[in-house]
């Protein structure tokens, strides 16, 4: 038997409402309120020096490797409220993801950096995150096979502007 109790409080902390008794809700954003979001989230693959010289010798073809990650990052930033119950659909205006090497002293690394703009009530950082992580996902899903020593992340937000 299923009851209900019109009674109960609701507490509202941020955009979340939380019921006493129940679990807690996305709400409605005003429409009103659209301004500009961009977010910016960094991790990282960190890899045996085989990995990386097979990458730069291009063994790998590194640039469909980084060129598919990045796909596959865009497209995560784009799906992440279909993955995350509690996150706002935002049409995104821009995802750019970047990547930079780090070497030297026993390190090599790739750096991810993805941006995530729109123009919306809710902020991007956690499609900016999705990106993040995603991208370096498919570098790993890519290099599986020749290295068992990959390293992802950490994964953070850079920085957040609403």
């Amino acid at each position: 038997m299923i009851r209900i109790n019109k009674e109960r409080s609701e507490k509202r902390v941020g955009m979340w409402r939380k019921q006493e008794g129940a679990r807690t809700g996305l709400t409605e954003l005003p429409k009103t309120n659209a301004t500009s979001q961009q977010a910016i989230a960094k991790t990282s693959v960190q890899m045996n020096r085989d990995l990386y010289e097979s990458l730069q010798r291009g063994a790998l073809h590194e640039a469909s490797v980084l060129e598919n990650a990045r796909a596959a990052g865009t497209l995560a930033a784009k799906k992440t409220s279909s993955v995350l119950p509690y996150c706002h659909f935002k049409p995104l205006s821009a995802v750019a993801i970047s990547f930079d090497w780090k070497v030297g002293s026993g390190v090599w690394e790739l750096l991810i950096e993805a941006e995530v703009k729109a123009r919306h009530a809710a902020t991007v950082d956690s499609e900016a995150l999705m990106a993040a992580t995603v991208t370096a996902l498919a570098v790993f899903d890519s290099c599986k096979s020749i290295s068992q020593s990959i390293v992802l992340g950490p994964c953070y937000l850079s920085r957040k502007r609403t």
